[in-house]
């Protein structure tokens, strides 16, 4: 593969919407609706404690929600951007790396590096906004699919208090919003796409009929993609 590791002369180009109108039940595992949004909220309130550099837009919030999904489901950040990635570990650490002071400094694009345990694969998520909306990218260096989710800012952002974490409102449960809708989206289009032995370690339990109508898609990756912005 030249000029990156996604990068390929010729690829054949597959577009296939998957669309969230599938069973609650079947993205959230056991998990009741309920515990299911307590479980992302906690997510989010640990993504957004002891950040170097605060959220201060509705873009960075839904970046570092995405983020905690991810994290909450076995992907272990291991870099935010290419240099540092290059030297990240070969296996998954235990824990995340702490997001340091330039995980949002571009506020248009954000990327993050993934390991999973037991996976020799290094994933990229690459967020970039598009007015009031954001697209989700991830892929492997392992495959050539990229995978992609749409979602809008409106949808799972409230507030982002202007005063940052000095005002009351500066908490996770005032900044987000459906989290829940947010874990299934990311689930079923991202992580489940990117490792299908995730969905059978966090998945099972009776079906549903309840669901959502965001969708992603999956094409294959486009050159040169993995290492631009």
């Amino acid at each position: 593969r030249e000029g990156g590791l996604l990068s390929q002369q010729t690829r054949s180009r597959s577009d296939v919407v998957y669309v969230l109108n599938t069973h609650r039940a079947h993205t959230l595992g056991e998990e009741r609706p309920d515990r299911a949004a307590a479980m992302a909220l906690e997510a989010a309130k640990s993504a957004l404690a002891g950040l170097e550099s605060p959220v201060s837009s509705h873009a960075d919030a839904l970046a570092l929600a995405v983020h905690a999904v991810l994290d909450n489901d076995g992907l272990r950040l291991v870099a935010t951007d290419e240099d540092a990635a290059a030297s990240a570990p070969a296996t998954a650490p235990a824990q995340s790396a702490a997001l340091g002071s330039g995980w949002n400094r571009s506020q248009d694009v954000y990327t993050f590096f993934y390991r999973v345990k037991d996976s020799p694969a290094l994933v990229v998520v690459k967020s970039l906004v598009m007015e009031d909306a954001m697209l989700v990218h991830a892929a492997s260096d392992r495959a050539d699919d990229m995978h992609t989710l749409e979602l809008r800012m409106g949808d799972f952002v409230q507030c982002v208090p202007a005063e940052g974490p000095s005002s009351a409102l500066y908490k996770a449960e005032h900044i987000f919003s459906d989290l829940e809708a947010l874990m299934r989206a990311v689930r079923i289009n991202i992580t489940f796409k990117l490792f299908p032995s995730l969905s059978k370690k966090l998945l099972s339990g009776p079906q549903s009929t309840c669901g959502t109508e965001e969708g992603g898609r999956s094409t294959a990756g486009p050159a040169g993609w993995w290492g631009g912005e």
